[in-house]
């Protein structure tokens, strides 16, 4: 691999090392990180211009480098590599003060970037992970005990959505801002700088993914960052139905099971979700009550169950 960055970069790596599916060095004093690519082909012209833009209005975000040929995309031994200089601490942990401040940024961005339809995507997700424990349950026993209620709770914010998108007008405001393809619970804000994955959406995306976080980081202050958060940022009632849509679907659920059929992670890791199934609905009927006391959202009626 030193090799092909020499001849793709012409950086003369001196100590390359390798970590899960990427590598990284330091090369004057910098850290470099080659990761695989893993979005869609299509996109890398957009990622590397909203990138250099980024970059140019003096915005944080690690710097794509080119290859030789002035690519994003570097084919080695047959898998994809974007090669990129890391610009931000890798241990420090998200914080909303990060997220808020990417969802303000103006910047130019290309529509390929864009993400929407978020029920239909839900719903496509949902159907293809059915499939697989349909063919492969026997394999995850653990899995399949908690399985049918977290895509019921994906299909009750698939329902919020689409009902959101029925009822409600998008407002100017609604238009697309900085967001993240995933802010998985244990993410540090060096993902949030990522540029393989930043896409344009919905401002109410990462704030619903932190939220829904904060539950398992045992976040004890989320509700005072909320109240100093919407004291600064409007949202349309459009918007906000979105948010507790995004609330509604459970991400971490999906991502974990994903990571788990990858054999990234353990079957008996799913246990940290579902032991704490009782006290999430609690804390998503709070997060309910929360947002009602500022703006007229649905109620979604099984949550009551767990008001006391």
């Amino acid at each position: 691999m030193k090799n092909d960055i020499l001849y793709y970069y012409n950086i003369n790596v001196d100590k390359l090392h390798n970590k899960d599916d990427y590598y990284y060095f330091y090369y004057d004093k910098e850290l470099y990180e080659l990761v695989i690519y893993n979005r869609d082909f299509k996109e890398d012209n957009a990622i590397y211009k909203l990138n250099r833009d980024m970059i140019n209005n003096n915005i944080i975000v690690h710097e794509i480098i080119l290859n030789k040929d002035n690519k994003v995309i570097t084919i080695i031994n047959n898998i994809p590599y974007t090669l990129y200089k890391v610009y931000i601490n890798k241990n420090k942990k998200n914080d909303l003060n990060e997220i808020e401040y990417l969802s303000n940024l103006k910047i130019n961005y290309d529509k390929i970037l864009m993400r929407s339809n978020w029920d239909q995507l839900w719903a496509d997700k949902i159907d293809y992970f059915e499939y697989q424990i349909r063919e492969n349950g026997k394999k995850y026993p653990i899995i399949v005990d908690s399985f049918s209620y977290f895509v019921g709770l994906a299909e009750n914010a698939i329902s919020y959505a689409k009902n959101t998108i029925i009822e409600e007008v998008m407002q100017p405001n609604d238009i697309g801002v900085i967001a993240h393809r995933k802010i998985r619970i244990e993410d540090t804000v060096y993902n949030l700088y990522n540029p393989l994955n930043i896409i344009i959406d919905h401002k109410s995306r990462d704030l619903g993914e932190y939220i829904k976080n904060s539950f398992f980081t045992n976040n004890k202050n989320v509700f005072n960052e909320l109240d100093l958060y919407f004291s600064k940022n409007y949202f349309s009632e459009y918007g906000i139905r979105l948010l507790f849509a995004r609330i509604l679907y459970p991400t971490f659920y999906f991502d974990l099971y994903e990571d788990i059929i990858l054999n990234k992670k353990g079957e008996e890791d799913i246990l940290n979700i579902t032991t704490k199934v009782n006290d999430y609905e609690k804390y998503l009927y709070n997060i309910y009550l929360y947002l009602r006391k500022f703006y007229p959202i649905p109620e979604v009626e099984w949550l009551k169950k767990n008001k006391d």
